[in-house]
Protein backbone atom coordinates (compact mmCIF):
# COMPACT_ATOMS: atom_id res chain seq x y z
CA UNK A 1 0.00 0.00 0.00
CA UNK A 2 3.03 2.29 0.26
CA UNK A 3 2.67 5.30 -2.02
CA UNK A 4 4.95 8.18 -2.95
CA UNK A 5 4.63 11.65 -1.37
CA UNK A 6 3.54 12.94 -4.79
CA UNK A 7 0.29 11.07 -4.25
CA UNK A 8 -0.85 13.82 -1.89
CA UNK A 9 -1.37 15.98 -4.97
CA UNK A 10 -3.48 13.21 -6.46
CA UNK A 11 -5.34 13.02 -3.13
CA UNK A 12 -6.18 16.73 -3.34
CA UNK A 13 -7.39 16.33 -6.93
CA UNK A 14 -9.74 13.49 -5.95
CA UNK A 15 -10.81 15.45 -2.89
CA UNK A 16 -12.02 18.21 -5.23
CA UNK A 17 -13.43 16.15 -8.09
CA UNK A 18 -15.03 13.25 -6.18
CA UNK A 19 -15.85 14.72 -2.77
CA UNK A 20 -16.40 18.37 -3.66
CA UNK A 21 -13.96 19.84 -1.10
CA UNK A 22 -11.43 22.51 -2.06
CA UNK A 23 -8.88 21.35 0.48
CA UNK A 24 -8.39 19.23 3.57
CA UNK A 25 -9.80 20.25 6.92
CA UNK A 26 -7.23 20.78 9.70
CA UNK A 27 -5.58 17.50 10.65
CA UNK A 28 -6.83 15.42 7.72
CA UNK A 29 -3.85 15.72 5.36
CA UNK A 30 -1.28 14.38 7.83
CA UNK A 31 -3.37 11.27 8.56
CA UNK A 32 -4.04 10.57 4.87
CA UNK A 33 -0.32 10.95 4.10
CA UNK A 34 0.56 8.42 6.82
CA UNK A 35 -1.97 5.92 5.47
CA UNK A 36 -0.73 6.32 1.88
CA UNK A 37 2.75 5.49 3.16
CA UNK A 38 1.44 2.28 4.73
CA UNK A 39 1.67 3.31 8.37
CA UNK A 40 -0.80 2.50 11.14
CA UNK A 41 -2.57 5.50 12.63
CA UNK A 42 -4.82 6.54 15.51
CA UNK A 43 -6.75 9.73 14.74
CA UNK A 44 -8.64 11.50 17.53
CA UNK A 45 -10.65 14.28 15.93
CA UNK A 46 -13.73 16.12 17.20
CA UNK A 47 -17.21 15.77 15.76
CA UNK A 48 -17.44 17.47 12.37
CA UNK A 49 -13.69 17.25 11.66
CA UNK A 50 -14.12 14.85 8.71
CA UNK A 51 -12.98 11.51 10.13
CA UNK A 52 -14.77 9.40 7.50
CA UNK A 53 -12.77 11.04 4.71
CA UNK A 54 -9.58 9.60 6.20
CA UNK A 55 -10.49 6.11 4.96
CA UNK A 56 -12.81 7.02 2.08
CA UNK A 57 -10.21 9.05 0.20
CA UNK A 58 -7.52 6.31 0.06
CA UNK A 59 -10.20 3.89 -1.17
CA UNK A 60 -11.19 6.34 -3.93
CA UNK A 61 -7.48 6.51 -4.89
CA UNK A 62 -7.32 2.75 -5.37
CA UNK A 63 -6.00 1.73 -1.94
CA UNK A 64 -8.70 -0.91 -1.74
CA UNK A 65 -10.60 -2.65 -0.47
CA UNK A 66 -10.86 -0.71 2.77
CA UNK A 67 -12.78 -2.56 5.47
CA UNK A 68 -14.64 -0.19 7.79
CA UNK A 69 -15.85 -1.41 11.18
CA UNK A 70 -18.88 0.70 12.13
CA UNK A 71 -21.18 0.23 15.15
CA UNK A 72 -24.53 1.27 13.65
CA UNK A 73 -26.46 0.27 10.54
CA UNK A 74 -27.75 3.84 10.22
CA UNK A 75 -24.18 5.14 10.00
CA UNK A 76 -23.34 2.60 7.31
CA UNK A 77 -26.38 3.59 5.27
CA UNK A 78 -25.59 7.31 5.57
CA UNK A 79 -22.04 6.80 4.37
CA UNK A 80 -23.11 4.51 1.52
CA UNK A 81 -25.49 7.22 0.26
CA UNK A 82 -22.71 9.79 0.30
CA UNK A 83 -20.27 7.48 -1.44
CA UNK A 84 -22.81 6.71 -4.17
CA UNK A 85 -22.94 10.44 -4.94
CA UNK A 86 -19.13 10.50 -5.06
CA UNK A 87 -18.95 7.53 -7.41
CA UNK A 88 -16.98 5.32 -5.01
CA UNK A 89 -18.10 1.68 -5.03
CA UNK A 90 -19.07 0.66 -1.50
CA UNK A 91 -21.07 -2.15 0.09
CA UNK A 92 -22.17 -3.15 3.57
CA UNK A 93 -22.87 -6.41 5.35
CA UNK A 94 -25.49 -6.11 8.09
CA UNK A 95 -28.61 -7.73 9.48
CA UNK A 96 -30.98 -5.22 7.86
CA UNK A 97 -30.28 -6.43 4.32
CA UNK A 98 -32.46 -8.60 2.12
CA UNK A 99 -30.99 -11.85 0.79
CA UNK A 100 -30.57 -10.21 -2.60
CA UNK A 101 -28.71 -7.23 -1.15
CA UNK A 102 -26.51 -9.50 0.94
CA UNK A 103 -25.63 -11.70 -2.03
CA UNK A 104 -24.80 -8.69 -4.21
CA UNK A 105 -22.48 -7.33 -1.53
CA UNK A 106 -20.67 -10.65 -1.16
CA UNK A 107 -20.21 -10.85 -4.94
CA UNK A 108 -18.81 -7.30 -5.10
CA UNK A 109 -16.28 -8.17 -2.40
CA UNK A 110 -15.27 -11.47 -4.01
CA UNK A 111 -14.87 -9.80 -7.43
CA UNK A 112 -12.86 -6.95 -5.85
CA UNK A 113 -15.28 -4.37 -7.23
CA UNK A 114 -16.04 -2.95 -3.78
CA UNK A 115 -13.61 -0.22 -2.76
CA UNK A 116 -15.11 0.07 0.74
CA UNK A 117 -16.74 -2.65 2.82
CA UNK A 118 -18.77 -1.60 5.87
CA UNK A 119 -19.69 -4.08 8.57
CA UNK A 120 -20.23 -4.36 12.31
CA UNK A 121 -17.60 -6.01 14.51
CA UNK A 122 -19.97 -8.94 15.17
CA UNK A 123 -20.15 -9.67 11.42
CA UNK A 124 -16.41 -9.23 10.91
CA UNK A 125 -15.61 -11.77 13.64
CA UNK A 126 -16.97 -14.72 11.62
CA UNK A 127 -14.36 -17.04 10.10
CA UNK A 128 -16.14 -17.00 6.75
CA UNK A 129 -16.08 -13.20 6.59
CA UNK A 130 -12.38 -13.05 7.49
CA UNK A 131 -11.56 -15.64 4.80
CA UNK A 132 -13.56 -13.68 2.20
CA UNK A 133 -11.77 -10.43 3.07
CA UNK A 134 -8.34 -12.04 3.13
CA UNK A 135 -8.97 -13.43 -0.35
CA UNK A 136 -9.96 -9.93 -1.50
CA UNK A 137 -6.63 -8.56 -0.27
CA UNK A 138 -7.67 -5.98 2.34
CA UNK A 139 -5.54 -2.84 1.96
CA UNK A 140 -6.66 -1.06 5.14
CA UNK A 141 -8.76 -1.87 8.21
CA UNK A 142 -10.49 1.25 9.51
CA UNK A 143 -12.08 1.07 12.97
CA UNK A 144 -14.69 3.82 13.43
CA UNK A 145 -15.76 4.86 16.97
CA UNK A 146 -12.54 3.24 18.18
CA UNK A 147 -13.15 4.23 21.81
CA UNK A 148 -15.44 1.18 21.88
CA UNK A 149 -12.24 -0.93 21.90
CA UNK A 150 -11.19 0.41 25.29
CA UNK A 151 -12.45 -0.45 28.77
CA UNK A 152 -11.81 3.23 29.50
CA UNK A 153 -13.83 4.43 26.51
CA UNK A 154 -17.35 5.60 27.27
CA UNK A 155 -19.02 2.97 25.05
CA UNK A 156 -16.97 -0.20 25.53
CA UNK A 157 -18.34 -3.05 23.41
CA UNK A 158 -17.02 -6.59 23.92
CA UNK A 159 -17.11 -7.36 20.18
CA UNK A 160 -14.73 -4.45 19.58
CA UNK A 161 -12.25 -6.06 21.98
CA UNK A 162 -11.61 -8.84 19.42
CA UNK A 163 -10.58 -6.46 16.66
CA UNK A 164 -6.89 -6.56 17.55
CA UNK A 165 -6.80 -10.30 16.90
CA UNK A 166 -8.84 -9.90 13.71
CA UNK A 167 -6.57 -7.12 12.44
CA UNK A 168 -3.57 -9.40 12.88
CA UNK A 169 -5.32 -12.14 10.87
CA UNK A 170 -6.17 -9.74 8.05
CA UNK A 171 -2.58 -8.51 7.94
CA UNK A 172 -3.47 -5.01 6.75
CA UNK A 173 -2.50 -1.57 8.10
CA UNK A 174 -4.92 -0.28 10.72
CA UNK A 175 -6.58 3.11 11.13
CA UNK A 176 -8.49 3.83 14.35
CA UNK A 177 -10.67 6.93 14.48
CA UNK A 178 -12.75 8.42 17.28
CA UNK A 179 -14.05 11.80 18.38
CA UNK A 180 -13.72 11.09 22.10
CA UNK A 181 -10.62 9.56 23.64
CA UNK A 182 -8.57 10.98 26.48
CA UNK A 183 -4.94 9.93 27.14
CA UNK A 184 -5.89 6.77 29.08
CA UNK A 185 -8.38 5.66 26.44
CA UNK A 186 -5.87 6.31 23.65
CA UNK A 187 -3.26 4.19 25.41
CA UNK A 188 -5.77 1.36 25.80
CA UNK A 189 -6.79 1.55 22.12
CA UNK A 190 -3.15 1.30 21.06
CA UNK A 191 -2.48 -1.67 23.36
CA UNK A 192 -5.65 -3.49 22.30
CA UNK A 193 -5.80 -2.87 18.57
CA UNK A 194 -2.33 -2.43 17.11
CA UNK A 195 0.51 -4.92 16.68
CA UNK A 196 2.96 -2.11 15.88
CA UNK A 197 3.19 1.42 17.22
CA UNK A 198 0.80 3.67 15.28
CA UNK A 199 1.25 7.33 14.51
CA UNK A 200 -1.07 9.24 16.82
CA UNK A 201 -2.87 12.33 15.57
CA UNK A 202 -4.88 14.37 18.06
CA UNK A 203 -6.71 17.42 16.76
CA UNK A 204 -7.79 20.28 18.99
CA UNK A 205 -11.08 19.73 20.80
CA UNK A 206 -11.69 23.45 21.20
CA UNK A 207 -15.08 24.66 19.95
CA UNK A 208 -14.93 28.48 20.19
CA UNK A 209 -18.58 28.88 19.20
CA UNK A 210 -19.99 26.76 22.05
CA UNK A 211 -21.10 28.33 25.35
CA UNK A 212 -21.20 25.80 28.19
CA UNK A 213 -23.42 26.20 31.25
CA UNK A 214 -24.19 23.90 34.20
CA UNK A 215 -26.94 24.34 36.79
CA UNK A 216 -28.27 22.31 39.73
CA UNK A 217 -31.48 20.75 38.47
CA UNK A 218 -33.91 22.23 41.01
CA UNK A 219 -37.05 23.13 39.07
CA UNK A 220 -35.91 21.34 35.91
CA UNK A 221 -39.15 21.93 34.02
CA UNK A 222 -39.05 25.65 34.78
CA UNK A 223 -35.37 25.97 33.84
CA UNK A 224 -35.91 24.12 30.58
CA UNK A 225 -39.03 26.12 29.68
CA UNK A 226 -37.25 29.44 30.25
CA UNK A 227 -34.25 28.24 28.26
CA UNK A 228 -36.40 27.19 25.29
CA UNK A 229 -38.52 30.36 25.39
CA UNK A 230 -35.37 32.39 24.77
CA UNK A 231 -34.64 30.20 21.74
CA UNK A 232 -38.02 29.84 20.06
CA UNK A 233 -37.66 29.14 16.36
CA UNK A 234 -34.28 27.44 16.89
CA UNK A 235 -33.62 23.71 16.64
CA UNK A 236 -31.94 21.70 19.35
CA UNK A 237 -31.70 18.45 21.28
CA UNK A 238 -32.69 17.78 24.90
CA UNK A 239 -31.09 14.58 26.22
CA UNK A 240 -32.79 12.55 28.97
CA UNK A 241 -31.83 9.21 30.47
CA UNK A 242 -35.00 7.19 29.89
CA UNK A 243 -37.67 6.56 27.28
CA UNK A 244 -40.39 7.44 29.78
CA UNK A 245 -38.84 10.85 30.41
CA UNK A 246 -38.50 11.51 26.68
CA UNK A 247 -42.19 10.82 26.06
CA UNK A 248 -43.38 12.76 29.11
CA UNK A 249 -41.16 15.79 28.53
CA UNK A 250 -42.05 16.01 24.84
CA UNK A 251 -45.76 15.88 25.71
CA UNK A 252 -45.37 18.56 28.39
CA UNK A 253 -43.45 20.89 26.09
CA UNK A 254 -46.00 20.43 23.30
CA UNK A 255 -48.67 21.40 25.79
CA UNK A 256 -46.74 24.64 26.38
CA UNK A 257 -46.66 25.41 22.68
CA UNK A 258 -43.22 24.08 21.73
CA UNK A 259 -42.59 21.96 18.64
CA UNK A 260 -41.21 19.05 20.68
CA UNK A 261 -40.80 15.43 19.54
CA UNK A 262 -39.59 12.32 21.34
CA UNK A 263 -36.92 10.00 20.00
CA UNK A 264 -35.83 6.72 21.59
CA UNK A 265 -35.36 3.04 20.79
CA UNK A 266 -38.81 2.16 22.11
CA UNK A 267 -40.58 3.96 19.28
CA UNK A 268 -41.44 1.99 16.15
CA UNK A 269 -39.16 2.52 13.17
CA UNK A 270 -41.73 4.57 11.22
CA UNK A 271 -42.24 7.02 14.11
CA UNK A 272 -38.51 7.39 14.70
CA UNK A 273 -37.96 8.08 11.00
CA UNK A 274 -40.81 10.61 10.89
CA UNK A 275 -39.51 12.47 13.93
CA UNK A 276 -35.96 12.50 12.59
CA UNK A 277 -37.16 13.82 9.22
CA UNK A 278 -39.13 16.57 10.99
CA UNK A 279 -36.05 17.56 12.96
CA UNK A 280 -34.03 17.94 9.78
CA UNK A 281 -36.75 19.60 7.70
CA UNK A 282 -38.56 21.96 10.13
CA UNK A 283 -37.11 24.95 11.93
CA UNK A 284 -37.61 25.20 15.68
CA UNK A 285 -37.94 21.50 16.54
CA UNK A 286 -36.76 20.43 20.00
CA UNK A 287 -35.90 16.72 19.90
CA UNK A 288 -36.34 15.16 23.36
CA UNK A 289 -34.14 12.13 23.08
CA UNK A 290 -32.18 9.37 24.70
CA UNK A 291 -28.70 8.57 23.45
CA UNK A 292 -30.38 6.61 20.63
CA UNK A 293 -30.45 9.99 18.84
CA UNK A 294 -26.80 10.70 18.34
CA UNK A 295 -24.34 9.17 15.94
CA UNK A 296 -24.84 10.33 12.39
CA UNK A 297 -26.85 13.44 13.33
CA UNK A 298 -25.42 16.05 10.97
CA UNK A 299 -27.79 19.01 11.07
CA UNK A 300 -25.66 22.11 10.71
CA UNK A 301 -27.90 24.65 12.45
CA UNK A 302 -28.52 22.94 15.80
CA UNK A 303 -28.44 25.93 18.15
CA UNK A 304 -28.58 24.17 21.52
CA UNK A 305 -28.05 20.90 23.33
CA UNK A 306 -29.52 20.44 26.80
CA UNK A 307 -28.73 17.58 29.16
CA UNK A 308 -31.71 17.26 31.48
CA UNK A 309 -29.71 14.38 32.98
CA UNK A 310 -25.89 14.55 32.89
CA UNK A 311 -24.27 11.82 30.80
CA UNK A 312 -22.03 9.21 32.35
CA UNK A 313 -18.75 10.58 30.98
CA UNK A 314 -17.01 13.68 29.70
CA UNK A 315 -16.47 11.85 26.41
CA UNK A 316 -20.19 11.24 25.96
CA UNK A 317 -20.93 14.83 26.99
CA UNK A 318 -18.46 16.20 24.45
CA UNK A 319 -19.78 13.97 21.70
CA UNK A 320 -23.37 15.02 22.38
CA UNK A 321 -22.75 18.77 22.64
CA UNK A 322 -20.82 18.36 19.38
CA UNK A 323 -24.17 18.19 17.59
CA UNK A 324 -24.61 21.93 18.26
CA UNK A 325 -23.13 24.72 16.18
CA UNK A 326 -21.65 22.64 13.41
CA UNK A 327 -22.17 25.63 11.10
CA UNK A 328 -19.65 27.57 13.19
CA UNK A 329 -22.24 30.00 14.58
CA UNK A 330 -22.79 30.45 18.34
CA UNK A 331 -24.61 27.63 20.11
CA UNK A 332 -25.43 26.81 23.72
CA UNK A 333 -24.95 23.68 25.82
CA UNK A 334 -26.78 23.51 29.14
CA UNK A 335 -26.45 20.63 31.60
CA UNK A 336 -28.69 20.16 34.65
CA UNK A 337 -27.51 17.97 37.53
CA UNK A 338 -28.68 16.68 40.89
CA UNK A 339 -25.98 17.01 43.61
CA UNK A 340 -27.27 13.86 45.32
CA UNK A 341 -26.82 11.88 42.11
CA UNK A 342 -23.29 13.24 41.72
CA UNK A 343 -22.49 12.20 45.29
CA UNK A 344 -23.57 8.68 44.42
CA UNK A 345 -20.91 8.58 41.71
CA UNK A 346 -18.26 8.88 44.43
CA UNK A 347 -19.96 6.72 47.02
CA UNK A 348 -18.75 3.25 46.15
CA UNK A 349 -15.37 2.05 44.93
CA UNK A 350 -15.42 -0.68 42.25
CA UNK A 351 -13.34 -3.87 42.54
CA UNK A 352 -9.71 -3.06 41.74
CA UNK A 353 -9.42 -6.13 39.50
CA UNK A 354 -12.37 -5.18 37.26
CA UNK A 355 -11.14 -2.84 34.47
CA UNK A 356 -14.63 -2.33 33.05
CA UNK A 357 -16.02 -1.23 36.43
CA UNK A 358 -12.95 0.93 37.12
CA UNK A 359 -13.31 2.64 33.76
CA UNK A 360 -17.03 3.22 34.25
CA UNK A 361 -16.55 4.64 37.75
CA UNK A 362 -13.77 7.04 36.80
CA UNK A 363 -15.71 8.30 33.76
CA UNK A 364 -18.74 9.03 35.93
CA UNK A 365 -16.61 10.79 38.54
CA UNK A 366 -14.85 12.93 35.91
CA UNK A 367 -18.24 14.11 34.64
CA UNK A 368 -19.28 14.95 38.20
CA UNK A 369 -16.14 17.06 38.62
CA UNK A 370 -17.00 18.97 35.46
CA UNK A 371 -20.45 19.74 36.88
CA UNK A 372 -19.00 21.01 40.15
CA UNK A 373 -15.84 22.84 39.10
CA UNK A 374 -15.72 26.61 39.62
CA UNK A 375 -12.93 26.80 37.03
CA UNK A 376 -13.38 27.42 33.31
CA UNK A 377 -15.65 24.67 31.98
CA UNK A 378 -14.00 24.35 28.59
CA UNK A 379 -10.51 24.43 30.08
CA UNK A 380 -11.50 21.57 32.39
CA UNK A 381 -13.16 19.69 29.54
CA UNK A 382 -10.16 20.02 27.23
CA UNK A 383 -7.78 18.96 30.00
CA UNK A 384 -9.68 15.66 30.20
CA UNK A 385 -8.57 15.06 26.61
CA UNK A 386 -4.97 16.03 27.40
CA UNK A 387 -5.18 19.44 25.73
CA UNK A 388 -3.79 22.63 27.24
CA UNK A 389 -5.85 25.79 26.90
CA UNK A 390 -6.52 29.17 28.41
CA UNK A 391 -9.83 30.25 29.88
CA UNK A 392 -12.55 30.20 27.22
CA UNK A 393 -14.25 33.42 28.31
CA UNK A 394 -17.67 32.09 27.27
CA UNK A 395 -18.77 29.46 29.79
CA UNK A 396 -20.88 30.22 32.84
CA UNK A 397 -17.80 30.26 35.08
CA UNK A 398 -15.92 32.69 32.85
CA UNK A 399 -18.70 35.18 32.18
CA UNK A 400 -19.29 38.09 34.54
CA UNK A 401 -15.79 38.78 35.90
CA UNK A 402 -15.80 39.65 39.61
CA UNK A 403 -19.59 39.59 39.61
CA UNK A 404 -19.37 35.83 39.01
CA UNK A 405 -17.28 35.19 42.14
CA UNK A 406 -20.23 34.55 44.50
CA UNK A 407 -21.79 32.07 42.09
CA UNK A 408 -18.47 30.27 41.60
CA UNK A 409 -17.97 30.24 45.34
CA UNK A 410 -21.39 28.65 45.59
CA UNK A 411 -20.12 25.85 43.34
CA UNK A 412 -17.22 25.27 45.74
CA UNK A 413 -19.68 25.08 48.63
CA UNK A 414 -21.85 22.71 46.63
CA UNK A 415 -18.80 20.54 45.96
CA UNK A 416 -18.18 20.29 49.69
CA UNK A 417 -21.77 19.28 50.30
CA UNK A 418 -21.46 16.60 47.62
CA UNK A 419 -18.28 15.37 49.33
CA UNK A 420 -20.13 15.03 52.63
CA UNK A 421 -22.96 13.11 50.96
CA UNK A 422 -20.39 10.90 49.22
CA UNK A 423 -18.74 10.08 52.53
CA UNK A 424 -22.08 8.89 53.88
CA UNK A 425 -22.31 6.69 50.80
CA UNK A 426 -18.89 5.19 51.51
CA UNK A 427 -16.49 7.37 49.53
CA UNK A 428 -14.13 8.16 52.39
CA UNK A 429 -12.07 11.35 51.99
CA UNK A 430 -11.79 11.22 48.20
CA UNK A 431 -11.11 14.55 46.51
CA UNK A 432 -13.78 15.61 44.06
CA UNK A 433 -11.98 18.58 42.53
CA UNK A 434 -9.29 16.85 40.52
CA UNK A 435 -9.01 13.66 38.42
CA UNK A 436 -7.12 10.58 39.50
CA UNK A 437 -4.73 10.90 36.56
CA UNK A 438 -1.69 13.18 36.47
CA UNK A 439 -2.71 16.79 37.19
CA UNK A 440 -3.39 18.66 33.98
CA UNK A 441 -2.35 22.16 32.91
CA UNK A 442 -5.97 23.26 33.27
CA UNK A 443 -6.08 22.09 36.87
CA UNK A 444 -2.99 24.12 37.64
CA UNK A 445 -4.41 27.16 35.86
CA UNK A 446 -7.85 26.97 37.48
CA UNK A 447 -9.15 29.89 39.50
CA UNK A 448 -7.48 30.28 42.86
CA UNK A 449 -10.90 30.34 44.46
CA UNK A 450 -11.10 26.56 44.14
CA UNK A 451 -10.10 24.75 47.36
CA UNK A 452 -9.75 21.04 47.94
CA UNK A 453 -12.91 19.16 48.86
CA UNK A 454 -10.85 17.34 51.48
CA UNK A 455 -11.26 19.35 54.69
CA UNK A 456 -8.16 18.05 56.48
CA UNK A 457 -6.12 20.98 57.88
CA UNK A 458 -2.68 21.70 56.48
CA UNK A 459 0.22 20.83 58.76
CA UNK A 460 2.43 23.73 57.64
CA UNK A 461 2.24 26.91 59.72
CA UNK A 462 0.44 29.86 58.17
CA UNK A 463 2.37 32.85 56.94
CA UNK A 464 1.70 36.22 58.57
CA UNK A 465 -0.58 37.26 55.69
CA UNK A 466 -2.42 33.94 55.76
CA UNK A 467 -2.85 34.06 59.53
CA UNK A 468 -4.24 37.60 59.28
CA UNK A 469 -6.80 36.56 56.65
CA UNK A 470 -7.65 33.40 58.58
CA UNK A 471 -8.51 35.41 61.71
CA UNK A 472 -10.55 37.86 59.65
CA UNK A 473 -12.55 34.97 58.22
CA UNK A 474 -13.10 33.53 61.72
CA UNK A 475 -14.62 36.85 62.80
CA UNK A 476 -16.77 36.99 59.70
CA UNK A 477 -17.95 33.42 60.31
CA UNK A 478 -18.84 34.32 63.90
CA UNK A 479 -20.87 37.29 62.68
CA UNK A 480 -22.74 35.14 60.15
CA UNK A 481 -23.37 32.44 62.78
CA UNK A 482 -24.82 34.94 65.25
CA UNK A 483 -27.16 36.43 62.66
CA UNK A 484 -28.34 33.00 61.59
CA UNK A 485 -28.37 31.58 65.14
CA UNK A 486 -26.08 28.72 64.23
CA UNK A 487 -22.93 27.23 65.73
CA UNK A 488 -19.93 28.77 63.89
CA UNK A 489 -18.81 25.39 62.54
CA UNK A 490 -22.24 24.94 60.94
CA UNK A 491 -21.36 27.89 58.71
CA UNK A 492 -17.89 26.62 57.76
CA UNK A 493 -15.28 24.47 59.50
CA UNK A 494 -11.95 25.78 60.78
CA UNK A 495 -10.20 23.61 58.20
CA UNK A 496 -12.25 25.18 55.40
CA UNK A 497 -11.33 28.70 56.53
CA UNK A 498 -7.69 27.74 56.91
CA UNK A 499 -7.62 26.32 53.40
CA UNK A 500 -9.30 29.44 52.04
CA UNK A 501 -6.75 31.69 53.78
CA UNK A 502 -3.89 29.70 52.24
CA UNK A 503 -5.33 30.08 48.72
CA UNK A 504 -5.60 33.90 48.94
CA UNK A 505 -2.98 36.63 49.20
CA UNK A 506 -3.81 39.55 51.50
CA UNK A 507 -4.73 42.21 48.97
CA UNK A 508 -8.02 44.00 48.55
CA UNK A 509 -9.43 41.89 45.72
CA UNK A 510 -8.49 38.63 47.46
CA UNK A 511 -10.18 39.62 50.71
CA UNK A 512 -13.34 40.56 48.81
CA UNK A 513 -13.31 37.21 46.99
CA UNK A 514 -12.66 35.28 50.21
CA UNK A 515 -15.50 37.01 52.04
CA UNK A 516 -17.83 36.51 49.06
CA UNK A 517 -16.92 32.85 49.16
CA UNK A 518 -17.69 32.52 52.87
CA UNK A 519 -21.06 34.23 52.48
CA UNK A 520 -21.88 31.93 49.56
CA UNK A 521 -21.01 28.90 51.71
CA UNK A 522 -23.33 30.16 54.41
CA UNK A 523 -26.18 30.72 51.98
CA UNK A 524 -25.70 27.53 49.91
Amino acid sequence: MRRSPADMEEARRILRTRFGHEDFLPGQAAVVAALLEGRDALAVMPTGAGKSLLYQLPAAMGVAPVVVVSPLISLMRDQLRGLARSGVAAVALHSGQSEEEHGAALAAIADRRAKLVYLAPERLAGDGTIALLRAAGVALLAVDEAHCVSHWGHEFRPDYARLGEIAARLGAPVLAVTATAGPRTRADIIASLFTRAPEVFVSSFARPNLRLSFRPRGDAAGRLTRFLRRREGESGVVYVNSRRKADAMAATLRGLGFDALAYHAGLDAATRAAHQDAFFERAGVAMIATIAFGMGVDKKDVRFVVHADPPDSIEAYYQEIGRAGRDGLPADALALFDPRELAGRFGFAPPADDPVALGETERRRAMARLCLTPACRFQTLLAAFGEESGRCGRCDNCRGGLMALPRRAGLVALGWRVAVLARFAGAGAERLDEPEETPTPAAAASVSLEPSVSLEPKEEPLSVAEERLYRRLLLLRLDIAKRRRLPPRAVASDAALRRLAVTRALDGESVIAAEAFLRAVAEA
